[in-house]
């Protein structure tokens, strides 16, 4: 009797050992055809994705970025609008735009660790990503039991890894600069500088027929005010025409005219020589040093 009851329980015992083993090959068979129809997918879309960054790529290259520039702002996700924003302008890009973001971009990636090492691995994931999945699907294909599988599969399911490279601090670029600066704009950032310059230099200027200040060559010192508005037009161009601020033409020209105007009563050279350290300075009273 007690031998016909183990061997009953033998008998359930081997028909559960048997429905577990498979179930265990019904979910492992069930993984099998998710992997195969999720590779194809996957395959596809990565395909995809790759071609459209690397048209986005070959499209800035063919612009004139460089291959790291262009590569960064792919990677912070910013290329694909600025592409649109010089198609959209056309004729009235600003020629010094595609230069001035190339060289800024180049200068960052060699100052940040972080964004040239990202810069370098391009736009493909670490390699080590795929291996990863790939040994995730292996562990759940060899697991010994259903718990074992259900825990590999878990972590599969919740894989992150294998994604397109990415960098997270964005450029602050301006999305207002790119477009050429008008002969009016000029006009309106020489007649700033003109109205600071005569009063800051009131005697090297005179007033013309029109009613025009100028300024008086034959004057001591007329030749530096001279050299001096220049240099303020040129470095008012510069800034307007940075995309890593969101200064206008105007707003470039007063910012200049505030930072000179403590330096009243300086000569013109003193301002010339020290200007662009003054542009950068955040000290109020900077010119004071040059006082006697």
């Amino acid at each position: 009797m007690v031998s016909i009851v183990l061997g009953a329980a033998a008998e359930t015992i081997a028909e559960g050992l048997a429905d577990a083993r498979k179930y265990l090959e019904e979910r492992k068979n069930s993984l099998r055809e998710y992997r195969i129809k999720a590779g194809f997918e996957e395959r596809a879309n990565l395909k995809k994705a790759r071609a459209e960054r690397q048209a986005r790529l070959d499209a800035a290259m063919g612009l004139n970025f460089s291959k790291r520039a262009a590569t960064a702002l792919e990677l912070t996700g910013q290329l694909e609008f600025e592409l649109a924003k010089i198609v959209k302008l056309g004729k009235d890009l600003d020629p010094t735009y595609i230069p001035n973001l190339t060289s800024e971009l180049e200068s960052r990636i060699e100052d940040d660790e972080e964004l040239a090492k990202a810069v370098s691995e391009g736009l493909s994931g670490p390699l080590n990503s795929r291996e990863d999945m790939e040994n995730a699907f292996t562990r759940a294909l060899q697991a010994g039991n259903a718990a074992a599988f259900d825990k590999e599969l878990e972590n599969l399911i919740t894989y992150t890894g294998g994604k397109p490279n990415s960098y997270a601090k964005k450029f602050n670029i301006a999305p207002s600069k790119g477009s050429v600066i008008t002969d009016p704009e000029f006009k309106n950032v020489d007649s700033i500088i003109t109205n600071a310059l005569s009063v800051l230099y009131s005697d090297v200027y005179e007033t013309d027929s029109e009613g025009q200040a100028r300024i008086r060559l034959d004057q001591p010192g007329g030749e530096e005010v001279k050299f001096l508005f220049n240099n303020l037009s040129k470095e008012a161009t510069r800034i307007a025409q940075d995309p890593f601020n969101t200064f206008s033409t105007v707003g470039a020209a007063q910012f200049i005219i505030d930072k000179i105007t403590p330096a009243s009563g300086l000569p013109a050279d003193v301002i010339n020589k020290n200007l662009k350290e003054s542009l950068t300075s955040s000290e109020p009273s900077y010119w004071d040093r040059f006082r006697n």
